[in-house]
């Protein structure tokens, strides 16, 4: 544990809080654990993501429509920041 701590770059006592669900992992130890574990950091940002969006929304009845429609908003979000960007003076 001592040696993962050190290569994530995280004291023990943050590692062992995220090792017993006492905290989340911080988005920005990802690449690092990619490397650690030899992921695909693409994957374990979708994973990093999706667990952040499960804990907010378990509890939700309906959950398949929560996510359909913050779909659709994300969809809006990236047409709207994109047409942002074609702006030519």
């Amino acid at each position: 544990m001592t040696k993962l701590a050190a290569a994530l770059d995280i004291d023990q006592s943050t590692l062992s809080k995220i090792e017993n669900h006492k905290r989340s992992v911080p988005k920005e130890i990802l690449p690092k654990l990619a490397e650690v574990f030899q992921l695909d950091i693409k994957n374990l940002e979708k994973e990093f993501y999706s667990e952040i969006i499960a804990e907010m929304i378990y509890r939700v009845s309906d959950s398949k429509e929560l996510l359909t429609m913050a779909e659709e908003k994300a969809n809006y979000y990236r047409v709207s920041k994109a047409e942002q960007g074609t702006i030519k003076f």
